[in-house]
């Protein structure tokens, strides 16, 4: 979609939101002429008090849809832990956006990539369709390719920092909520968290009483998705919670070359929780998680693929995706006069093999007509993570003024990395055999072969504080104390050069200042500044010294860094009615990593980008527009630039240079194939980071009547995502990701005659959009660019049980 069309979307967004404000005069208007004792906010901390005339809890912009009949709804108070404690989301900070349990089931919220354009500024997309990318503010995971290299964004579940990437593509399983933080974590969540961070919190155990339900939803490409939940108290110290979820489909596209069905679904989620109180100053919690999947895989459509149809494809390679993760982990709580200790500690296990065509077609033409057959036969990563937390939380002010958190944190990630991709140099359909010696006498149907065993160790402290100077002033202050080191292990070809050894580690001090005023009791602006930092690592492949090509990939790679200045505003306006929460922000982005390419043939790995800028602004708003109806809107405005000089090399020009020379008879490692990919070096200055919309929008209508066999709710939801470069060599002919816009409706029945079950009549992409949610180019293959597509349109019926 064009700027224009960018400005359009935007200017209907802004008269929306000017058209919504103009009709809270009235609320307030009749509000102040009703009963003066409307329902307020609890005190920060405080339990919501449940009661037929409280508004069922919302998220930060009113997640959950039901409303109240009174004539005194107004929104709740929302309690988060975003900041490792329990406090008001209107009394943080920082932006932060809340899925609730209830609002992620109304809005078919059921992965990370759903939430993509929901909470603003967030792009979430399916690098080679099994690699979750979550991209917020500009700031992402442009590495995956690389295993030691982590993500910008983290994911804590209930508190336990989740190492592997790959989990990111679990299934939500009986959830309490979601805390989206968006801006750099560098003080509280450390390393990892440049972009921000992705907080799940779990249903809890109850003490109170037995209970369960279960839901099955039907739909269209044969979908069966099963989802059970049973509580169950031991005494009253101790209960079980136990979840599970059973999800099956058939696939959205075809492969006509070989009748593969792709995009399908086969996975299986379960997790136990036992909760143990023996005093009221000690809790225990303990989990065990299992997330397994076994499919064809993602359909990923090459850009050269013939076919007309967006859900059919031609690849001549049978494509294959296991995954297996465990968590185990254990959460302890002591509370003593005056501060809270509590202890995390997790074992984490995740286990991925990959087979994919990797020329993304099924052509055998010779270059550079056609790229050179190609596919990974297979990709494996085996990840296994400990990790180990302790925090101290203050209950009671120091001097009466200072409210401080202080804690300490390990991880340690030992990583087995497996690759073998197969090249048809014979252009016959069908890899031939090789043998050692072929791979030792550069001769052969193979293309890249690593075994190589990286590992990370990294340590912080960190502590921050809250000075009250008064009641409506306060200052937040924080520093964070990371020491990161990586060792790795690299065989690539079999040991054709011998096993590399790279070691490399990093010190860095991150931090937080923030000050905060309460302009009444409903609205608080704050002016940040904050730090994050992502460490460096080594590479698998990377260019050499003895080589006719300058050297564009070095061995090891360096840390990345954000300066985050924000200024924000939260605020309840119309006597509780509407609730409006915006910042704006502008990031200084240093030593961004990229997925970079070497002129040597086959190296390739992580490279640093030393400047760029980031700057947006971000809007959420609600708006009773009844006592039975609420809308709600975000949006959020970014434009990003590298404002430094930077020598890149894009693999897809230095493919092409190469399949004109192989097309010529000229051998792949020839001198004259490195100097024609050299000769694509390029000067990335100027251009945009990547999966950067500059322009996202989310409207969400929900509402409930009564009617005279029961209740009916509804959910209609609006959500628009730009288009954007999906890298920052931002080449014309493969980089542009064009803008997609997506209706979902859901329909709730709940009779009269029976309070345990209801139905509901779901619809998602009712308009059928073929949007692209993800690009991807592989910088270790032969420059194949292919797309991964949203879901198509999808009719579904869901019935859910209470017992």
């Amino acid at each position: 979609m064009t700027n224009k069309n960018h400005l359009t979307n935007s200017k209907l967004f802004l008269i929306l939101t000017a058209l919504i404000f103009a009709a809270t005069a009235s609320f307030k208007t009749s509000a102040s002429e009703g009963e003066e004792g409307a329902a307020a906010f609890e005190e920060p901390g405080a339990q919501v008090e449940e009661t037929s005339d409280d508004l069922t809890s919302m998220a930060e912009t009113a997640s959950y849809s039901s409303v109240s009949q009174s004539s005194n709804s107004m929104f709740e108070e929302i309690i988060v832990t975003a900041e490792k404690r329990s406090e008001s989301l209107q009394d943080i900070s920082q932006a932060v956006t809340v899925l609730s349990g209830e609002d992620l089931d109304n809005r078919q919220i059921s992965t990370f990539v759903d939430i993509s354009a929901i909470a603003p500024g967030v792009n979430v997309a399916k690098n080679e369709g099994f690699k979750t990318v979550i991209t917020i503010r500009g700031v992402g995971y442009e590495t995956n390719q690389n295993a030691i290299a982590t993500p910008s964004v983290s994911y804590h579940l209930d508190g336990i920092y989740v190492a592997s990437p790959y989990s990111l593509q679990t299934d939500f399983l009986d959830l309490e909520r979601v805390e989206v933080l968006r801006g750099p974590q560098g003080t509280l969540f450390g390393q990892n968290s440049t972009g921000g961070a992705m907080n799940v919190i779990t249903a809890a155990p109850s003490t109170e009483e037995a209970f369960g339900s279960a839901d099955l939803t039907l739909g269209d490409h044969g979908l069966t998705k099963l989802r059970a939940v049973i509580n169950t108290p031991l005494n009253d110290k101790a209960a079980v919670r136990a979840s599970f979820i059973s999800n099956k489909r058939d696939g959205f596209t075809d492969n006509l070359t070989n009748g593969q069905d792709l995009d399908d679904a086969d996975s299986i989620s379960a997790r136990v929780r036992f909760k143990y109180e023996p005093r009221d100053d000690f809790r225990a919690n303990i989990t065990l998680q299992v997330f397994d999947e076994d499919r064809n895989g993602s359909a990923q459509k090459g850009l050269l693929d013939p076919t007309p149809d967006p859900r059919k494809l031609r690849q001549n390679s049978t494509t294959e995706h296991k995954l297996s993760a465990e968590l185990y982990s254990a959460v302890l709580e002591w509370d003593y006069d005056g501060f809270s200790v509590k202890s995390l500690s997790s074992y984490q296990v995740d286990d991925i093999l990959v087979r994919r065509d990797n020329d993304r077609n099924d052509l055998n033409y010779l270059p550079p007509f056609a790229q050179l057959p190609s596919e990974y036969d297979p990709e494996t990563n085996k990840q296994t993570t400990t990790t180990q937390e302790i925090n101290f939380v203050s209950s009671e002010p120091l001097f009466g003024k200072l409210d401080w958190i202080a804690g300490l944190f390990y991880l340690n990630t030992e990583i087995e990395i497996s690759i073998l991709e197969r090249l048809d140099f014979g252009f016959d359909g069908t890899f031939d055999p090789f043998t050692i010696d072929d791979v030792f006498s550069y001769s052969g149907d193979f293309g890249f072969i690593t075994n190589s065993t990286p590992e990370r160790d990294s340590v912080s402290f960190y502590g921050q504080g809250t000075w009250n100077h008064s009641e409506s002033l306060r200052t937040v202050f924080g520093l964070r104390h990371t020491k990161d080191e990586v060792y790795s292990e690299v065989t690539n070809f079999y040991g054709r050069s011998g096993t590399d050894i790279l070691e490399t580690d990093g010190n860095k001090v991150t931090g937080r200042l923030v000050v905060e005023k309460d302009l009444d009791d409903n609205t608080m602006v704050y002016g940040s500044y904050t730090t994050g930092y992502k460490p460096g690592g080594s590479n698998l492949t990377y260019g050499r010294e003895n080589v006719i090509a300058p050297i564009v990939v070095l061995p090891t790679f360096t840390e990345e860094e954000v300066d985050a200045f924000e200024v924000g505003l939260k605020t309840d306006l119309a006597d509780g009615k509407v609730r409006l929460n915006t910042a704006a922000f502008y990031y200084d982005y240093k030593g961004l990593q990229y997925q970079a390419t070497d002129p040597e043939v086959f190296e390739g790995g992580v490279g640093n980008i030393p400047e760029s800028e980031i700057y947006g602004a971000e809007l959420e708003l609600s708006a009773l527009l009844s006592d039975s109806m609420v809308l709600e809107v975000r949006a959020a405005w970014l434009n990003t630039d590298i404002t430094s000089d930077h020598l890149a090399l894009d693999n897809v020009e230095s493919d092409k240079a190469t399949n004109a020379l192989l097309g010529q008879g000229i051998g792949l490692f020839s001198n004259a194939v490195q100097i024609a990919r050299a000769g694509q070096i390029q000067n990335v200055r100027g251009n945009d980071l990547a999966k950067t919309p500059s322009f996202t929008g989310n409207l969400a209508l929900n509402w409930n009547t009564d009617q005279s066999w029961g209740e009916m709710t509804g959910s209609l939801q609006y959500t628009y995502r730009g288009d954007f470069k999906h890298r920052v060599f931002n080449n014309s002919q493969t980089d542009i990701v064009p803008s997609y816009d997506v209706l979902d409706l859901v329909l709730g029945f709940y009779p009269s005659s029976s309070d345990n079950w209801h139905v509901e009549l779901i619809g998602k992409n009712l308009t059928d959009e073929d949007g692209i949610n993800a690009r991807f180019t592989d910088v270790f293959g032969v420059g194949a660019t292919g797309d991964e597509l949203i879901g198509p349109r999808q009719l579904m019926l869901r019935l859910s049980m209470d017992f």
